[in-house]
This record gives structure tokens, sequence and C-alpha cells, in this order.
């Protein structure tokens, strides 16, 4: 059946050559035009008209079509509407969409036969308005409608991305005359495909369908859910040219984010003019990999090429065929990876490399070349390396090399590129393997620079790489030069800074890379001693936030900055108004930088007494910033998102002092220090315990917030007051030392709520008649050892005595795990 419809593509372009009156005009390979005898191709005379636009039609000089598309008349390399190029069969190869600036609102198709294809109606340059796909006999197989560009409402010959339109004019023009459109249509209930999932509702349907040509007769019907502007598919249904159902593959068969197939056969089709004439491949996916045959076949049904793939890698013995069914080769693969036979795999570019495996090795000739069959390599492999000839192989992320080797070592010139092979980054000499010679640098085939080398270094010249330059004199590296941007490395004035060297010591750094505000200059000089800096302005050289340092007689003495948050647009050129000052190599006046991994730190000294601090946190698409500022005998914090202010005070009560926590001006948490010598406590609330430098100490917490999702709110808050705060120390100890935790990453977890306090062990929480509720008592006795007492819902659950202190953590640990047993099952 299948030969047969590709049989009849040949007699219908047959009989539009023969319909045509005028003499066509013929090209020649290189669309030159020429004479009959020597032609390559030909365009049918005279070509339809259409206001100012004209159909262009041409064909292969053996009458297949080649390419059919509307142009200017004024201009044919202007393209206007959906244009399509048909490689020698007749199959389409390359389809793509224009604006349509023209005069003419509907554009008409045709078949090869002359009857009409399809009609597109546009309005302001998008298809706007109803797409018809007809039959050869006139009837109606698609009718969709499109809305300012994207498809709306009914079938398509295809669904792509809706705002992918080619244009002939400048980009930016384009640009303006696109514009988003908000799309509008009615709610569509689609039943559920896949039995024992939950129903999804399909708001906004459209179908592209794919007709066997000449026929009627679907070959792939697939539904898209186009809400929210995005063209999502859900369902699919292949069919063969009898109206056999093939395959139907349902919502959960498409993977999440790229809606491809992930569990279902994969069908591709000859098409031309979007008709399916046959089957070319089919591949079975499951779980979003290749598992199961991939078949590829030839116009005529008959399989080209077999292979077998499980879990995404290709397993046993591949098979290529020829046109009547005859075995071709027989490649082997092992653990995905060629193993025995002859193999084309493809590689940079448009590169593919004919090589022998034995084994799993390398092995005899390989030949590559280009898809255009142009040989550019050809080399003798011996055990999986090249021995004699030339090669292409991989040697960076991003390079590639096409070397010239003998007896298995580099010789003569080598050639650099990076993914095509005409993009050459540099060339150089090899003699047995060592770099000897001139090397020379390229960017988009001008030379950027040129170095000799000898004995593998570089010896005399400019080295060249990416955005930096290397300047070499008789063996010793002489200077380093540091562009803008690697595509005017030529350019003196795209120079970003530059060090110089002595005896291939660094001397001196020009910078050019900032601007400071108490010294605005065009560049700015640093000098090293001993390749340290001595005097003068270095900048930190860091990626996120930089700044930059001065000295005198390799004495820091001060750093600019600036405010990281207001200067984020300008951190290629950073304008630092912001003057720190520093005496015994610490900052004392302005402010202190500290980069951490998840935090960014900004502490503000005046004459060596810190005043204030900034805490930024950032996240995947979160940044908060606290404030810290040591204020009236308080500690005052403001957070950034949500506006909110907390306060922590100390008061002294007869020989003790109180820690308070007050959000909006309100105490919600007390905080003081106790000794571990008595079982009742003189207050209400959890005791918690924790171990400082070999010493266990306890502070009783007592909430006076009973609002549990206000606590929810000021998170922060109550965990930085529960985790550092100390009655015992002064204000100033304790803001020193929230400062210092923040500075060091010390406790960070546990102030986020994230994690447990490496100090704290335990802790034990007293009802309103103060007597222990649940947790673990914790008492010290004379002896310097510890007596510990797990209680549960009042009851003594475990008893433990004369825990010496380097025991403790692990019996802690076990009655915990009691415990927990235990508000287990009463959970339950």
């Amino acid at each position: 059946m299948t030969s047969k419809i590709f049989s009849l593509i040949l007699v219908f372009t047959t009989g539009l050559s023969f319909s045509q009156n005028a003499e066509p005009t013929y090209f020649d390979k290189k669309w030159k035009e020429t004479s009959k005898e020597n032609a390559s191709f030909y365009r049918i005379k005279p070509s339809k008209k259409v206001g100012n636009l004209v159909l262009i039609e041409d064909f292969y000089i053996n009458k297949t079509p080649q390419f059919q598309g509307y142009s200017l008349q004024k201009d044919e390399n202007s393209y206007v509407g959906d244009i399509v190029w048909y490689d020698e069969n007749g199959f389409d190869t390359s389809e793509y969409q224009y604006y349509n600036n023209s005069a003419v609102p509907v554009l008409t198709y045709y078949y090869p036969n002359g009857k009409k294809r399809k009609t597109i109606e546009y309005k302001k340059g998008r298809k706007n308005g109803f797409l018809i796909v007809y039959h050869q006999d006139g009837t109606v197989l698609v009718k969709g409608k499109y809305l300012n560009g994207k498809p709306v409402e009914g079938d398509f010959e295809e669904v792509r991305n809706w705002d992918d339109y080619r244009n002939n004019k400048p980009e930016e023009e384009a640009y303006q005359e696109q514009t988003d459109v908000m799309v509008e249509t009615a709610p569509v209930m689609v039943e559920d495909y896949q039995s024992g999932t939950a129903k999804r509702e399909i708001k906004k349907l459209i179908k592209s369908k794919i007709f066997w040509i000449n026929s009627k007769q679907l070959a792939q019907e697939t539904w898209y859910d186009i809400e929210y502007d995005r063209m999502n598919r859900f369902k699919q249904i292949n069919y063969d040219v009898a109206g056999k159902v093939l395959q139907t593959i349902g919502q959960t068969d498409f993977e999440q984010y790229s809606r491809n197939i992930s569990n279902g056969i994969v069908y591709e089709y000859y098409v031309q003019n979007q008709f399916a004439v046959a089957i070319k491949s089919k591949t079975t996916y499951k779980d979003g990999q290749k598992s199961g045959e991939e078949i590829k076949y030839y116009p005529n049904g008959k399989i080209q090429e077999f292979t077998k793939y499980l879990n995404g890698k290709i397993v046993g013995d591949e098979i290529v065929y020829d046109k009547n069914g005859t075995v071709m080769k027989k490649r082997t693969y092992k653990d995905g990876e060629p193993f025995e036979g002859n193999f084309n795999e493809n590689f940079s570019g448009s590169l593919i490399i004919n090589s022998n495996y034995i084994k799993g090795l390398k092995e005899g000739e390989a030949i590559v070349k280009t898809d255009e069959d142009s040989i550019v390599a050809k080399g003798i492999y011996k055990n999986n390396k090249p021995f004699n000839g030339t090669f292409v192989v991989k040697t960076g992320e991003d390079t590639h090399e096409l070397i010239q080797v003998t007896d298995f070592k580099k010789n003569g010139l080598q050639k650099v590129f990076n993914y095509h092979i005409d993009n050459i980054l540099k060339t150089y000499t090899c003699v047995n393997d060592v770099v000897n010679g001139e090397t020379v640098f390229y960017d988009n085939g001008i030379i950027t620079g040129k170095i000799e080398y000898k004995n593998d270094l570089p010896y005399e010249g400019k080295l060249v790489e990416a955005q930096k330059a290397i300047i070499y004199k008789k063996g010793a590296i002489a200077e380093e030069i540091f562009y803008r941007n690697k595509y005017e490395r030529t350019d003196e004035n795209n120079i970003l800074k530059s060090k110089s060297f002595t005896s291939g010591k660094l001397a001196k750094i020009i910078d050019r890379s900032f601007t400071i505000a108490d010294k605005v200059q065009d560049s700015y000089e640093g000098i090293y001693k001993n390749e340290q800096p001595y005097s003068g302005y270095f900048s930190a050289e860091l990626r996120e936030f930089n700044y930059v340092n001065y000295y005198e007689e390799g004495i820091k003495k001060y750093q600019y900055s600036n405010n990281y948050l207001e200067n984020l647009e300008k951190y290629q050129h950073p304008y630092y108004d912001i003057r720190s000052t520093y005496k015994d190599g610490k900052i004392i006046d302005g402010v202190e930088y500290i980069k951490l991994d998840r935090q960014f730190i900004s502490k503000y000294w005046k004459t060596g007494v810190l005043q204030s601090f900034d805490v930024d946190l950032f996240a995947m698409h979160y940044f908060n910033r606290f404030h810290f500022e040591l204020k009236n005998n308080s500690i005052e914090i403001t957070e950034f998102n949500k506006k909110q202010k907390g306060k922590i005070t100390r008061e002294k009560t007869g020989n003790k002092y109180t820690s308070q926590l007050l959000i909006d001006g309100k105490v919600v948490m007390s905080s003081a220090s106790i000794e571990l010598n008595n079982e009742t406590p003189e207050q209400t609330g959890s005791i918690m315990y924790y171990e400082s430098n070999q010493i266990i100490k306890a502070k009783i917490l007592e909430v006076k917030e009973t609002d549990d999702e206000g606590r929810r709110e000021s998170d922060m808050f109550y965990e930085i007051f529960t985790s550092t705060v100390n009655s015992a120390k002064t204000i100033e100890e304790n803001f020193n030392s929230i400062a210092e935790d923040f500075s060091t990453s010390k406790n960070i977890e546990a102030m986020f709520g994230k994690g447990d306090n490496a100090d704290v062990l335990t802790g034990l929480r007293f009802n309103e008649s103060k007597k222990p509720e649940i947790g673990i008592l914790l008492l010290k006795n004379s002896n310097a050892s510890y007596n510990l007492k797990s209680f549960f819902n009042g009851k003594v659950v475990e008893e433990k005595k004369n825990i010496d202190i380097k025991n403790i953590r692990q019996e802690v640990k076990t009655m915990n795990a009691l415990l927990e047993k235990k508000m287990n099952e009463d959970f339950k």
C-alpha cells in the first residue's frame, strides 16, 4: 500500500510539469541561470501573481518539487507566509512561517498538479482568521481558526510555537509589530483516557491532524490544551493507511514539561506538504527513555535500520538493510557503546565519523566527513589510539581538534575548533608530540594573537584566551591583559585591566574596571612587592560582590565599596562611594563585609565598636534582610520582608538578670540563667541545657505569647533569642555574640529553625505548678557528675545517676529515643 502511495507522488509531480505551457527558467547547482542540458533545477513560468506577491514554484530537473512559497515581486528573497523546501524525493525538508505584511490578506497554496491545497487568512502580519486544508477533490480536510497568530479553535496541520514567525525586516521592527493577545475560548470537557487516573479538565482544546496523502484517512491526530498560552499535548492517536488504530496515548504518557511522549511509540513520517506518504521511523519510549525497538524505513516501506534499546542505551545488534531488504551492515553495542563492527557516529557540528570497532576498541581506518559527504580527516587507529593520518578528537567541553599523527605522536600543524570545524580557534605545530613553533589565535577568522613555543612552553608573543591575553618575552610572562569582552580584543579602549611582570614576577596592575568617588580617574594603579600588594589600589576580584583595598607601604589603609543592593545593575563598572578605615588589619571605621554560603553580612563599625549589622539571606527566588542595631541599651532587630520590629532587653531582678524578647513593643518571651542544683525552678517555662567549653549550663525560657500563628510569623526572632542570647552576658556581649554567630556560620541552622544548635543538649518543660511535665531533667552532683531523669506526662520514665560529662550526650540521646517512642504510642 505504501509503495502505491509513493508512486502516486511521482505521477502527480510529473503531471504538473507537462501542464505548464511556458518554457521554464533553468538553473545550475549554484542557482545560476543556464540551459536545460546543464540544469539541476527549473522554475515554472509564468509564476502565479497575487497583488504585490508572486508564488515561486521550483523543481528538481527530475520534475520533483524543490520549493514552494510566496515572495515580494520586487525581491524574490523576501518571503511571505508559509514556505517549504523539498528533497529530491519530493518530501518536506524545511518549513518556515514568515510575517505577511503585504496587501494580500489571504494566501493560497497548491498541490503539485495545480489544485488548491490550502488557504490562510492574515491580519497585521500574522495568521488571523481561518486556515483551510482541502483534499484534491475539493472537500475540506482541516479547518482551524487563528487569533493574532495563535491557533485558538478547530483543527490544524501542525501546532508549533505560535509566536515563531520569521521576517525580512530588521528585528526591532518585527518586535514592534508583535503584540500580546489574550485568548478566550469556550470551555471543553475531555474524558480521561487513562483509566485509574484522576480526571483533568481541559479548558482550551485544538487538534493537529496529519492525513495519508491522496486520502481522507488520518495518519496521526494530536490533542492540545492551549490554556495559559501553552501548547500542551495530552492525547494522540496513530492510524495505518487502512484506518486501523496503531496506538492511543493519554495524558500520563506525556512528559510533564516538555510534553514529549514518555510512554508509547513516536512515529515520524515521510511527508509532502504535511501529508504522510510513508512511515519514516517508529521508536518506543518507556518512562521518557528509548526502550524497545527503533525501526527506520525506506519510503517503499522496507526496513532501513533496526535497533533495540533498553533504558536509553542501545543493546545487542543494530542491523542496516538496503532498499531490497538485504543486510548491509551489522554492528554490535555493549552498555550502549560501539563494540563490534563499522559505525557512523555524529560528532561536533555536521561531522560524521565512520570507524571500525573490535571488542570495544577502535581499530583500522576512520574517516571523518561533513554532512555534505566531503572528507575532512582520514587515519588509522591501533588499539583505540590514533596511529597514522588525520583525526578529529574532542579535547574539552566545547573544544575539538583536527590533528595530524605519525607513529602515535602529533606531528605538523594541528587545528583547534569550537562547535563547527570551520570556526578555528587556534593552530599550533607539534614535533613528536611537543609543541614547537608558532601558535596562531583566531576570532571569527581574524588573527588575534601569535606566540612562539619552545619545548612545549610559551617563549615569545601573545597568547589569547577568551577575554584575556598573555604576553611572553624570552620565555617569561611580561604582561596580562584583560578585556571587557572577547569581541574587541584588538581595541585598546576595550582593555579592562593589565598586569605587568618583571622577571616573571607580578610587579604592577593598571585597573579600569571601577571608579572611586573620592578620587575619580580613568585608571587606578597598584604596585606589588614580592608579588604582594604594596601601594595603591587592588580590587578583590570577587564574583557576586566586589570592593577595592588601598595600601601604603604594604599596609592596608582603606577599603572602598558601595551599597551592593542599590548597585546591582552597575556590577560591570562599580562606583565605590563608601570608604572604610583599617587598623592592624581590621576595619575600625566603616563597613566590613563577610560573604558566606547563604548569607551576606555587612558590619558597621565606629572607632572600633560595632554599631549595627545587616544579615542578607539568599535562596532560590528568595531574599530577606535582618538589621541589628545596638541602641538605648537594647538590641533592635528589623526584618525587611515583613516590616516587623523586635527588641532584646536585659533587666536585673534581685541578684539575677533576665533577658526579654519584645515584638512590636510587646514582651513575648523571657530568659534567665539557672543553676543545675535545684529540681524546682523559680518560674514556669522550659529549661534548655547546653554545653559550652566542657561546662554544662542551663537557662529557663518562658513564653509570654500564646498566639501560635503570631509566633510562626516571628519565628526568626524567637530562634535568635533562644539559641544565642545569654542573660548572664551584657547587652553588648550578646549583640557581639549574635554578630559573631552570623559571621562564622555558627548555629545558623538553629537560628533559622532548620537544625539543632550544636551546643544544645536537651530540654525540659514544666507545668503551671512548676512540676516537670516532659523532657529530661539534668542535675549536677557535688562530685562533678550528673544525674538524669526523663519525664512524660508528668511521670518519671527513666533515671540515670553519676554520669560523667563526656558521656552525657550519648545518655541523653538514648533517653530521648525512649521519650519519642512513648510520644508516638500516645499519638496513636
